[in-house]
């Protein structure tokens, strides 16, 4: 089967039959769908220019910014930051153990500072995806519509605790970070499948969950058509995890697929764009 009908088998499959369509409704840009702010980076300060700069390596337009994994993600800091950037997506990072505190702290995100989405940190704050603990922050997340990236084939957000968070909030899109090197490896390596399974079976099944690829990946050949094997074009997402990777790098992976013109679309930023809702519609 050629890549245009894989293409639209798998969009047909997830509610995308005429994704080339969609894209045109919104302006396409290029976007990167994690990167981070910190103060400084390899022995420099760097700030909201030092990110623009290496946005415009790769002729990334926006760029979802978010506060690292750390115990106490400072979302106010990074609210400051961008502010007057509109290049700049915030995403909220919070901890759902802290109960309803932190659901004050997303309304406040989104309604006072602009923020557009949520980042889930399961490995980092040590509580699992699936449990209970994040329903009171996800059903505000699915009020304000918005996105949520987790982590992904982790200590505690294991891809099957990804499927149960997902289908217990289908209206809400997830935005998997399957990491520098997602569980996709070459056929030939015929590696078995671990127990909990893989992601790309997960993206593949239930229709909220996308895969969220970074710089290392992406360069990776045999990652991008493993998994579009599996789940589609239309579930994988550019990003690069700035600073600490490159964005020209992550978009000169995907091009070097030659992958046809509305499959790199979508993943570079068109599929994305619609999570965000950045035309103003409906995803």
């Amino acid at each position: 089967m050629d890549r245009h009908r894989l293409f639209h088998r798998h969009a047909g499959q997830h509610g995308f039959r005429d994704l080339s369509v969609q894209l045109k409704r919104w302006e396409l840009m290029r976007i990167d769908f994690q990167t981070y702010l910190p103060d400084t980076f390899d022995g420099r300060s760097f700030g909201p220019d030092e990110l623009r700069a290496l946005a415009a390596e790769g002729s990334v337009e926006r760029c979802v910014v978010m506060p690292s994994a750390q115990p106490q993600p400072d979302n106010a800091a990074l609210a400051r930051r961008i502010d007057a950037q509109p290049e700049m997506i915030g995403c909220a990072a919070l901890n759902p153990a802290r109960g309803s505190e932190v659901v004050d702290e997303l309304e406040q995100a989104v309604h006072e500072w602009g923020f557009m989405g949520l980042r889930l940190y399961p490995a980092t704050h040590g509580y699992d995806l699936d449990s209970s603990d994040v329903d009171l922050l996800l059903a505000k997340a699915l009020n304000l519509q918005l996105p949520v990236t987790v982590d992904g084939c982790r200590e505690h957000c294991s891809p099957a605790q990804v499927s149960e968070l997902a289908s217990r909030f289908p209206d809400v899109p997830f935005i998997v970070d399957v990491g520098f090197r997602p569980s996709a490896p070459p056929v030939s390596m015929k590696i078995p499948l671990p127990p909990e399974g893989r992601i790309a079976e997960v993206a593949e099944s239930v229709p909220n969950v996308y895969l969220g690829l970074t710089t290392v990946a992406s360069v990776e050949l045999y990652c991008i058509k493993r998994l579009m094997g599996v789940c589609g074009p239309q579930k994988l997402i550019f990003g690069s995890n700035a600073p600490h990777g490159i964005p020209q790098f992550g978009v000169r992976g995907f091009q070097m697929g030659n992958l046809p013109p509305e499959e790199e679309e979508a993943i570079l930023g068109g599929t994305l764009a619609r999570l965000y809702r950045l035309g103003g519609e409906e995803r």
